[in-house]
């Protein structure tokens, strides 16, 4: 083994690399709370919570020295610690200071500080020791009473997104929509069959599972080798997905645009017309734009054959606001176009929902050819709706 060296200057790391680096190592999430003398409520967002020692019982988190709802909470003499759950990444996000505790159930811990009804654990603390680190400090908290409330899988931070966390021993082999909807193509993939033949694409039938379209049945009849196949998903990250969408249900629409970044308000407005567009037209058209740089592709690659992760995620996202151009076009009847995909929601009641999708169909056609096919895959869809409902009684929506 080597000697450490000794009396050289250190070696200068540059932020953005070390903030990179670190946030591949995931870290849980933490909601701190205090009541003030005021009987005001204050609470501070951290990733950094962690315990330290068993005896004495001690506990830490890492402010910014420079946070100015940190000193706030000093002002309390003590705090309660409140380990968040993977479904309360919304409340994170969208946190704006002691406001925000009107939004969510909370009762006193013993100190009289918030503790949310909905995380995981709770654990009141009071200030042990106070230490500078750098531009940060180390907050020691000495443990003075804690629960366990709700038994279920933590909020994680993982390079710069929020997620879950589960034994892969635990999860289910496959979800009940998914199942269901793997019954319902047994009904439908003959006509998706015909017109996959008949136009020279490929036809899919598509699930709507948690957030993604799932791929339940392909056929197969582009010239173009494309990635679809059975069991890929495809994430709902504004403009997909918008055939799903009512744009009157103001809930669920804003729910789709809040996985655009907060502060993109021309992507937001963008998406939400696409949205309406859609609606108006019934079906979602999409042209062949740019391509990707390598690196995008391999991470959007990696995410949709099942290896998800925040950063790439990201990327998928990237991917789709440098196309919002080639999404719902103005189509000329003379002008000529390469159509990457025409996405119709089968009108069809109760779960799951499902789409057709006809993609990568001969480049170069003109308008007229792309109007017909979208009426194409329109007609496919309400085919799609009957032959369920002749086999399952799954009833049909008007339209």
């Amino acid at each position: 083994m080597s000697e450490p060296t000794t009396g050289t200057a250190p070696t200068a790391i540059d932020p953005h690399l070390l903030r990179e680096a670190l946030g591949h190592y995931p870290t849980g999430v933490a909601l701190i709370t205090a009541t003030l003398d005021s009987g005001e409520q204050i609470g501070m967002v951290v990733g950094t919570f962690t315990s330290v020692s068993l005896d004495p019982p001690l506990v830490a988190f890492l402010p910014d020295r420079g946070s100015r709802t940190f000193a706030r909470l000093r002002e309390a003499s003590t705090f309660c610690v409140n380990v968040l759950a993977a479904d309360q990444a919304d409340l994170v996000t969208s946190w704006r200071g002691p406001e925000s505790f009107a939004g969510v159930a909370w009762r006193p811990s013993p100190s009289g500080a918030p503790i949310l009804e909905d995380s995981v654990a709770w654990i009141d603390c009071a200030y042990h020791q106070l230490v500078d680190a750098g531009d940060h400090y180390i907050v020691l908290g000495e443990v003075r009473s804690l629960d366990v409330q709700r038994p279920t899988s933590p909020l994680l931070f993982f390079q710069g997104g929020f997620g879950g966390f589960a034994s892969s021993s635990f999860l289910a082999p496959a979800d009940h929509d998914l199942i269901r909807a793997a019954r319902l193509s047994e009904a439908a993939m003959e006509p998706l069959a015909a017109l996959a033949a008949e136009e020279s694409a490929d036809v899919s039938l598509l699930a709507l599972v948690g957030d993604h379209d799932v791929v339940i049945g392909t056929e197969r009849g582009s010239a173009i080798r494309t990635y679809f196949e059975i069991g890929l998903r495809l994430p709902h990250l504004p403009p997909i997905g918008a055939v799903h969408l009512d744009p009157d249900h103001e809930a669920g629409l804003a729910r789709w645009l809040d996985r655009l970044p907060r502060k993109d308000e021309a992507s937001r407005e963008r998406c939400r017309e696409i949205a309406e567009r859609v609606a108006a037209q019934g079906y979602s058209l999409c042209l062949v734009g740019h391509a990707p740089d390598q690196e995008i592709w391999q991470d959007v690659t990696r995410y949709i054959h099942g290896e998800p992760t925040p950063r790439r995620r990201r990327q998928v996202l990237s991917m789709h606001l440098d196309h919002l151009d080639y999404y719902e076009p103005d189509l000329d009847p003379d002008g000529t176009y390469d159509v990457r995909s025409i996405t119709v929601a089968v009108p069809m009641a109760g779960t799951p929902r499902l789409a057709v999708r006809m993609s990568f169909p001969p480049a170069g056609a003109d308008g007229r050819t792309v109007a017909r096919w979208c009426a194409q895959v329109r007609e496919r869809a309400a085919e799609v709706a009957d032959l369920i409902q002749i086999r399952f009684g799954q009833d049909r929506v008007l339209g």
